[in-house]
């Protein structure tokens, strides 16, 4: 997805690079995947092809770290969305502001708004999409149906957002029959948009992402695997999220339809990627797969009261202290070190509690950590080559993963970089002090 947006402000075309996609219909290469972050992506990458002339750097590392800002807002905005679609559910402000924490801090949204993964985009359009369907009016249904179409762009498991919301719409029986099918049409121009797109480049209309394989055998231990195992299990890596079971008891007393619509979107992408056979997503921290709808379950949340809100603080800075080590270090680091002792991450390793991945981050990090410290940064980023998942051999895996560490490639000092990293923490911290509302 970044070669595309790369290709696009160099080459002003979306063909790539060989051995990063397919030979398409005209002979070029493209890539497989989701079109929509590589579009919404160029004005980052834009900046990043100023800054490699003005810098004397490579384009390519520096599209890299500024097409990933764009999870930055994405990811704050889903949070802000999580408290107004709390809010919808009949939440009081302080409890739609702590849900909205228990999302950002809680679970694995605070890793992968770090990556350019396509997740963190179809979270924010789904949950967009449920907020405006949850409002009714004509105006928000019309608007469900644009964000809809987006989220088979952003990717095609984003289609069964669409029905989802219509069949919410139609059992509400206060809107018209004909406004409740705005949802579902939407995800139909969606896949017609992302059809045209592929027939376009390959000839084919339903070559998406990597080869799905689907087999019934999978059903088991995908859903077993991305709800409990240690190696990939949500309930290990996201515990507020059972918290949401409370809040789900709590929502249908008043929300009944709103709160089914929430749990159909995770069933659905629990259910759809259960069959799949690389359900786990490889080098994935968490279940990746169901990063989309973590922000409608963590909604949920904002129903709980007094015991259950302790329960909630709890549960989050729990999930902080397993997710936070990905803060400085690349959580694949650990993954390289199974691989170097022969031991491939993946299926076979998600039930061994003692190879599980969050027991083993924190002191993966602080070793990537040292090694940082021992090597010169300028000196791992002058090296050429392709990314090596050998430790000895990586750029990634031997620097810590902070912005400002990188700093003197372009002759500028990370002491500068800290301060301007600790004033934006700190005017965050101040912001949501300033938010949160007094206690009833």
């Amino acid at each position: 997805m970044l070669a595309v947006a790369e290709s696009l402000v160099v080459n002003h075309d979306v063909s790539v690079p060989r051995g990063l996609g397919s030979v398409g219909s005209d002979g070029h290469v493209y890539s497989n995947w989701y079109p929509l972050l590589s579009f919404l992506s160029l004005p980052f990458v834009v900046v990043a092809y100023l800054c490699s002339h003005l810098l004397n750097l490579p384009f390519h590392y520096l599209a890299a770290i500024f097409a990933s800002l764009i999870q930055v807002p994405l990811t704050a905005a889903t949070a802000g969305l999580v408290a107004l679609l709390a809010l919808e559910l009949g939440a009081t402000r302080r409890g739609a502001w702590l849900a909205a924490l228990s999302f950002s801090f809680g679970t694995i949204a605070l890793v992968y708004f770090r990556t350019f993964f396509a997740e963190p985009l179809l979270a924010f359009l789904i949950t967009f999409s449920l907020y405006l369907a949850f409002r009714s009016t004509p105006r928000a249904i019309f608007a469900s149906g644009f964000v809809t179409a987006l989220t088979v762009l952003a990717k095609p498991t984003g289609i069964v957002v669409g029905p989802i919301l219509s069949a919410y719409l139609l059992a509400k029986h206060d809107v018209p029959r004909w406004r409740a099918f705005v949802p579902f049409g939407g995800s139909i121009v969606g896949f017609l948009l992302y059809a045209t797109y592929n027939y376009v480049r390959f000839g084919k209309p339903l070559q998406f992402g990597q080869p799905w394989i689907f087999r019934l055998s999978s059903l088991p231990s995908g859903l077993a695997g991305l709800l409990a195992s240690p190696g990939w299990g949500i309930i290990w890596y996201c515990p507020v999220l059972l918290l949401s079971i409370l809040g789900f008891r709590l929502a249908v007393r008043s929300k009944l339809l709103e709160a089914l619509a929430i749990v159909a979107v995770f069933a659905a992408f629990l259910l759809f990627h259960s069959f799949y056979v690389n359900w786990s997503a490889g080098w994935s921290w968490g279940p990746r797969y169901l990063v989309p709808t973590i922000p409608g379950l963590c909604s949920l949340t904002g129903l709980l009261r007094e015991r259950g809100r302790k329960a909630l603080i709890v549960a989050s800075l729990a999930g902080f202290l397993i997710n936070a080590p990905t803060l400085f270090g690349f959580y694949e680091r650990y993954f390289a070190e199974l691989n170097e002792q022969n031991i491939l991450p993946g299926n076979e390793t998600a039930w061994s509690l003692p190879l599980a991945p969050f027991l083993h981050a924190w002191p993966a990090a602080i070793r990537q950590a040292k090694d940082a410290s021992r090597h010169d940064v300028r000196e791992l980023f002058a090296q050429r080559g392709e990314p090596s998942q050998q430790i000895r051999d990586s750029r990634a895996l031997r620097i810590v993963a902070l912005w400002w560490w990188v700093l003197p490639i372009a002759h500028i000092p990370r002491w500068f970089g800290f301060i301007v990293s600790a004033v934006l923490v700190s005017a965050a911290l101040l912001v949501l002090v300033r938010s949160a509302p007094p206690p009833a």
